[in-house]
């Protein structure tokens, strides 16, 4: 079968001594550095499509933006790591904050003989298609898109603007502006562009960007940032904070007792984040690019994934928590 890896990383202290249990490296689980190796956390399999392994990089936010040469170096050895676990692998996807350090996978991508691909267009993917149901839901044509300056965060605002909804980015600089003027979308601070909608999509590649309170009263937040896109505090009344890019497990989706772990620690019981659905994409239709590597996503990058996903019967989910919402469940404001 196609063999995958999805490489994550933990996103905080407790994550991280999660890790050390599971590696057996006792140092790491009481909150010590530990070994710092790359090691298997669990293995996904979709029965009869595809086999793959979760491997975690043993850094946490900080030390992956300060020091992306040594990034990049752990990010090498959890190749092998993987590739050694399954004997081969056609595919290597790159979770969170490893999709942006070290080139956005380039630098990653000369250093070993597979495609690897950092989940920007299926995040991209999902994130339109739940802000889409959203939007007509509503009956709203206006949308904030923030963390413009990333690679998703274009890619929504590009793909929303091209099917007619106005759209404010929030961002700031000349390249920015350049880049909102070429796409048609209005660029606005994120506080402010936040403000000026009622449907949301906090897309930040580094999350914590957002006070609250710069959001209108019955807000619909679809968030696809980790961490979160708001900062801690007490939200306007009728707010509602969703997860953007979640994705229904595809039929025969088997996870193992680690596997399990990884979820509930993550993404919840019947869901994944889309991030985790492209290298599995691509190990299966056994494409030998990457859909989404660099700074911004290739013509016809989105539409690709999107048919390939498709023909895997791959759905966006639209959720909170672990709970799926239906569109129409928004109508009547926040549960409870």
């Amino acid at each position: 079968m196609p063999r995958f890896a999805f490489l994550v990383h933990p996103l905080t202290g407790f994550h991280r001594r999660v890790v050390g249990v599971r590696r057996a490296d006792w140092s790491m689980a009481v909150g010590g550095e530990g070994r710092g190796e790359p090691g298997v956390i669990c293995n996904l399999t979709v029965e009869g499509i595809a086999e793959g392994v979760v491997v975690s990089v043993p850094l946490l936010p900080e030390p992956l933006l300060t020091d992306q040469q040594a990034a990049l170096e752990a990010m090498v050895r959890a190749v092998e790591v993987a590739r050694e676990a399954l004997g081969g692998l056609d595919a290597v996807g790159l979770g969170s904050l490893l999709a942006v350090v070290a080139g956005r996978g380039g630098a990653l991508a000369e250093r070993v003989d597979m495609p690897v691909t950092t989940g920007a267009a299926a995040t991209t993917w999902a994130a339109v298609e739940n802000t889409v149901a959203v939007m007509e839901t509503l009956g709203q044509r206006r949308v904030a898109v923030l963390g413009f300056a990333g690679t998703v965060g274009e890619g929504v605002a590009a793909a929303l603007g091209a099917r007619g909804y106005e759209v404010v980015a929030g961002g700031s600089g000349r390249a920015m502006e350049r880049q909102a003027k070429k796409l048609g979308v209005e660029l606005s601070t994120p506080e402010a562009a936040a403000g000026s909608a009622r449907v949301v999509v906090g897309a930040s590649t580094t999350g914590g960007i957002l006070a609250p309170e710069a959001l209108a009263p019955g807000t619909v937040l679809l968030d696809i940032a980790l961490p979160p896109t708001l900062k801690p505090g007490r939200r306007p009344e009728g707010v509602q904070v969703l997860a953007g890019e979640a994705v229904a497990l595809p039929e025969g989706w088997r996870k193992g007792f680690w596997g399990t772990i990884y979820h509930w620690l993550s993404y919840g019981h019947n869901q994944a984040y889309a991030c985790l659905m492209e290298p599995i994409v691509l190990s299966v239709v056994g494409r030998d690019t990457p859909y989404a590597q660099g700074r911004r996503l290739k013509p016809n990058a989105l539409e690709d994934f999107r048919r390939d996903a498709r023909a895997l019967s791959l759905r966006p989910r639209l959720a909170r928590g672990w709970s799926e919402v239906r569109p129409q469940a928004l109508l009547t404001g926040p549960a409870g």
